[in-house]
C-alpha cells in the first residue's frame, strides 16, 4: 500500500525547513510521495500576502527536483478557508487504498484542538508533528499519543522571510522569485516607512516602468529598481552609518541627505540578497548620480524627481523632457538638483560625488 504523507499549509513563502520536512518525510519516515496542500486561507489567519499563483510557483521552484512531491490545488482552488478535516476526508475517499498521514510543526500544538471536527479528525488521520523550536505542547502530544519528529531544523519561519530576516538560509531560487515579483511589500516597505514615503515609492516604481517602456527598457528591473529606490530614505542616521562604514567606508564624508542611496544599495546587496547589480547600482546612483550611469540608472533618477505626487514648479515641464529625451531629462533633472543643493548648502557642502556627476555630465568646472 502507497504512503502519502500531507502536508498542508500557507507556504507563504516556502522555506528551507519546510523543504527538511518534506526530505525527512521520504528518507527517514519512508513515506512513498508527500502531497503538499497549500491553502487558500489558513483558519487561523485573516489574509495571505501573496496570491495563490505565486504561492503555487514557489512549492514548484522549492521541489522541482523532488520526484515524489505532488503539488495539490484541493484548498487553494476553493477560494474560501480551508479546513483539514474537509481534505483528509477527500483524500481518503478518493484514493482509498493509499495510506495517509498528516505532517505539521510542533508550533501548530497549541491552537490543534481547535482545529474544524477535531474529535472526528483525531480518530481519521494519523498524525506526524516535526519539532519546530524546543518548545511545544507536550501535553497535547502525549493526550493523543502523536510521534514527534526531528529534522535539520534551522528555526526558519515565513515571517522571518517576509520580514528579511534569516534570507541567507532561503532556498537560493524562492528567494529571487520574491525578490523579483515584490513581494511582501506591506512588510519589507509600509510598516518601515511613512505611508506619503511609501506612496512616493509606488509612484517612481510607476513612473520607472512608464520611462522604460519608452526607451525598450527591461520592464520588471526598472518597477523594481524604481520602486525600491527609496529603501532606507528613513532609517536613522546611526543605523545608515554602519552600513557604509561596513560596506563602503570612503562615502561616509558624503552629505547625511545621501546617505540613504548608498545604504538602500547595500540593504538590497546583503539583506535582501538582490544579486542583479544594475538594479543595485541604480538604487546608488538615484539621488546623486555617478559619471557611469546606464540607462536604468538615469530612468530611476528621473522618476525620482518628476513622480506623479511631486508638484513643485515646472515639474511637468520636467517630465515632458524626460520622456521625450530621457539622456536630456536627466542632464536638465542634475543641474536642478546641483543649483538646489549648492543654494541649501553651498559649494562646500554638496560632497564630491554631486560635484563629479555635475562636471562630467554637465561639462561645467566647478570652482571651490
Amino acid at each position: 500500500m502507497k504512503k502519502i504523507a500531507l502536508f498542508g499549509g500557507s507556504f507563504d513563502p516556502v522555506h528551507t525547513d519546510h523543504l527538511n520536512i518534506i526530505k525527512s518525510c521520504r528518507e527517514f519516515l519512508k513515506f512513498d510521495e508527500v502531497w503538499l496542500i497549500p491553502t487558500y486561507l489558513n483558519p487561523f489567519k485573516f489574509l495571505s500576502t501573496s496570491s495563490a499563483c505565486q504561492r503555487l510557483e514557489m512549492l514548484k521552484i522549492a521541489t522541482k527536483s523532488l520526484n515524489y512531491v505532488k503539488i495539490k490545488k484541493y484548498e487553494i482552488s476553493k477560494t474560501v478557508k480551508s479546513y483539514t478535516y474537509d481534505t483528509v476526508c477527500y483524500y481518503k475517499n478518493k484514493y482509498r487504498n493509499f495510506s495517509f498521514s498528516f505532517i505539521m510543526g510542533s508550533d501548530q500544538l497549541d491552537d490543534f484542538e481547535k482545529w474544524d471536527h477535531f474529535d472526528d479528525l483525531i480518530k481519521t488521520i494519523d498524525f506526524k508533528v516535526y519539532k519546530r523550536s524546543e518548545n511545544y505542547n507536550k501535553i497535547i502530544l502525549d493526550k493523543y499519543n502523536i510521534e514527534l519528529f526531528e529534522f535539520d531544523n534551522n528555526y526558519l519561519s515565513s515571517t522571518n522571510i517576509r520580514n528579511v530576516e534569516k534570507l541567507e538560509l532561503q532556498i537560493k531560487e524562492v528567494n529571487d522569485y520574491v525578490n523579483n515579483n515584490l513581494m511582501y511589500l506591506y512588510e519589507r516597505l509600509e510598516t518601515k516607512m511613512t505611508h506619503e514615503r511609501y506612496i512616493h515609492s509606488l509612484n517612481v516604481g510607476q513612473f520607472s516602468l512608464e520611462l522604460a517602456k519608452l526607451n525598450n527598457y527591461d520592464l520588471n528591473k526598472a518597477f523594481i529598481a524604481g520602486t525600491l529606490h527609496d529603501i532606507a530614505k528613513e532609517w536613522d542616521y546611526e543605523a545608515m552609518e554602519e552600513y557604509i562604514i561596513k560596506y563602503g567606508s570612503s562615502l561616509i564624508s558624503e552629505p547625511k541627505k545621501v546617505w540613504h542611496s548608498y545604504v538602500g544599495a547595500f540593504h538590497l546587496k546583503y539583506d535582501w540578497l538582490f544579486d542583479d547589480e544594475e538594479i543595485i547600482n541604480a538604487v546608488f546612483n538615484h539621488t546623486v548620480g555617478s559619471k557611469e550611469m546606464s540607462v536604468l540608472d538615469m530612468i530611476v533618477f528621473c522618476a525620482d524627481k518628476v513622480s506623479h505626487e511631486r508638484d513643485y514648479v515646472n515639474v511637468e515641464k520636467y517630465r515632458t523632457i524626460v520622456k521625450n529625451d530621457l539622456k536630456l531629462g536627466f542632464k536638465e533633472l542634475l543641474t536642478r538638483q546641483y543649483e538646489f543643493a549648492v543654494l541649501k548648502n553651498g559649494k562646500n557642502g554638496i560632497g564630491e560625488k554631486l560635484k563629479e556627476s555635475y562636471e562630467y555630465w554637465i561639462g561645467k568646472k566647478i570652482d571651490e
